[in-house]
């Protein structure tokens, strides 16, 4: 093999791996972590007036809280899907009532009592 030849597929080599390196990381999605607090005004800022040019209204402000509280959100653990629906439940101020046609109502139980079917 000559010199000439070797350094060319050393060049072509390095041109391969800068080429593959900026593939890998020029693809890679930003995190959280990666955004700092001046850009998040400025990112809220966005957010607030692309909804202004759909006819919404969410001041920076705002925008600026929300991002903060997605912030926390995706550091703590996952949450439960079911969880909302349970706290929904509980903060009722009164349980949902079953249907009087089924066997666990209380009317069900005594057959003096006739429910409407």
């Amino acid at each position: 093999m000559n010199d000439g030849f070797a350094w060319w597929l050393v060049v072509l080599g390095i041109a391969i791996g800068v080429g593959l390196s900026w593939l890998v990381l020029g693809r890679l999605p930003r995190d959280e972590g990666d955004v700092d607090e001046d850009e998040r005004a400025v990112e809220a800022a966005w957010i607030s007036r692309s909804i202004a040019d759909y006819g919404g209204v969410a001041p920076a402000a705002l925008v600026e809280e929300i991002l903060e509280l997605h912030r926390g959100y995706l550091r703590g653990p996952a949450l439960d899907p079911g969880a909302q629906q349970r706290h929904e439940w509980e903060e009722a101020s009164e349980p949902p009532m079953s249907d009087p046609r089924s066997l666990d109502h209380p009317a069900a139980a005594d057959p003096e009592v006739r429910s409407p079917r």
